[in-house]
């Protein structure tokens, strides 16, 4: 397959052994499937190592994030944390973590030529069996939730109600023993990215030392994603001087072509000077500093999707009218060729900007179609093709079925005063309590 010129191809390490999983079976560690991409820009590299796992509480997903992180950021014998870090500044090394209730990642990205040391240093940190207790101390507290009413800002919002959606579970958490374990073993999966680069012999360096044996947290069934609830929460606060509004949902697409038109309507919404949202809530009314729209994949078919914007408490049942009204109008077809074709080629230039800049963005959108194992044909992220060829003339003719009917939305206000028309609708509005999280009212209105 070809797309955006790029050559996508996989190859089996002669490390691995083949192995088919059955449904629902522990997957065992002896088995490290290697693939390469070729998206990256001219001059970096980058290797995702991927563990899968079966993690269905947040709690559990954030401890073998800081668990990790310690690891990364801690000493490792008699080389210190400083030593570490400096080496990693100076040859350019990046490092970053990414969880899903399915997988734990690490991905590292160098300049070429400072790649081999990197895998190196890689190996280096995986191997090292101790992990500094301070340094996890840190850690966690850095991995803490930290509730959206507390600080009331849009990205926090965005992770609590994805993360309440994902993890919907409830299997008691791995003492510390059980979770290093599970990063001392091999990687299930090692996804390479570069261009014009020879990974001959780096998969070797990269597992040298490292044990093979079975998942734990695999023991545990995976439980189906929540959906969240249509209703009305506010965390009312009387002495605040902004309040946050948020109106959207988490949702799950009919077809790979209806997200990539999703997304080209949300950022007509709101992504960008040139959006209704900027034009509307920023220029005309100067209502808010910050609207935007968030449109964020966490699934082959799934997305956190929405308009926010913060805004002065004392009219902010104005901007939420004004916001809705943008939704609606949206909705109805009511917009502009330009500012589609716009809200096109931002969608586009998004994607490519992942490809070549993001390798862990990659890395996710391949492990949704293939969680445990790389095909035995060419890979087909048709969420790229996708995306390529909607056209924009055809959205306003569809905006009335792809976009959810705004009662189906849930709408979220943190900071001023209820509204009590809101109020009397109590069958759909949750009034969030002091220092509670969202889940509290998001439990409340789902079950009626």
């Amino acid at each position: 397959m070809n797309f955006l010129g790029i050559f996508i191809y996989i190859f089996i390490s002669v490390l691995s052994l083949i192995f088919i999983a059955p449904a629902n079976a522990q997957i065992k560690d002896d088995v490290t499937y290697i693939t390469e991409f070729t998206t990256l820009n001219e001059n970096m590299a980058a290797a995702s190592l991927i563990w899968a796992l079966n993690v269905d509480t947040n709690d559990q997903s954030r401890a073998l994030q800081a668990l990790l992180s310690a690891k990364i950021s801690g000493p490792m014998g008699a080389i210190s944390a400083r030593k570490s870090i400096d080496f990693r500044v100076i040859n350019n090394i990046d490092l970053t973590i990414n969880a899903t209730p399915k997988h734990l990642i690490l991905t590292v990205t160098s300049p070429k030529e400072n790649f081999k040391d990197a895998i190196k240093h890689i190996n280096q940190i995986l191997r090292n069996t101790e992990i500094n207790k301070n340094w996890l101390k840190r850690k966690n507290r850095a991995y803490e939730e930290i509730s959206s009413s507390r600080l009331r800002t849009p990205e926090l919002l965005e992770t609590e109600l994805t993360d309440y959606t994902l993890f919907s579970g409830n299997s008691p958490l791995l003492n510390k023993s059980a979770l290093k374990s599970e990063i001392l073993r091999r990687p299930n999966q090692i996804i390479f990215n570069a261009k014009d680069y020879n990974f001959k012999n780096l998969a070797d360096v990269l597992m040298d030392g490292l044990l093979s044996y079975n998942a734990t947290l695999n023991n545990f069934p995976k439980k189906s994603y929540r959906k969240l609830p249509a209703g009305i929460i506010h965390s009312s606060d009387t002495n605040s001087s902004e309040t946050l509004i948020f109106i959207g949902t988490i949702k799950e697409f009919k077809t790979v072509r209806e997200q990539a038109q999703t997304n080209i309507l949300y950022k007509y919404m709101g992504y960008g000077p040139g959006s209704e949202m900027f034009r509307i809530i920023r220029q005309e009314k100067r209502a808010s500093y910050d609207p935007r729209s968030h449109f964020t994949q966490i699934g082959e078919k799934l997305a956190f999707t929405g308009l926010s914007a913060t805004v002065s408490s004392k009219n902010w049942h104005e901007a939420y009218d004004l916001i809705l009204k943008i939704y609606n109008d949206t909705r109805a077809g009511m917009n502009t060729e330009q500012g589609l074709q716009d809200s096109r080629n931002s969608m586009i230039n998004e994607l490519v900007g992942n490809l070549r800049r993001r390798p862990e963005w990659l890395a996710q959108r391949y492990l949704e179609l293939h969680p445990v194992k790389p095909p035995e044909q060419i890979i087909d992220i048709k969420l790229l093709n996708e995306s390529f060829s909607v056209l924009p003339l055809e959205l306003n003719n569809k905006a009335n079925e792809i976009l959810e009917n705004p009662l189906k939305l849930i709408s979220i206000i943190i900071g001023g005063k209820i509204n009590p028309k809101m109020e009397i609708q109590h069958n759909i509005f949750c009034k969030l309590p002091p220092n509670k999280r969202l889940d509290y009212c998001l439990d409340k209105l789902t079950s009626g």
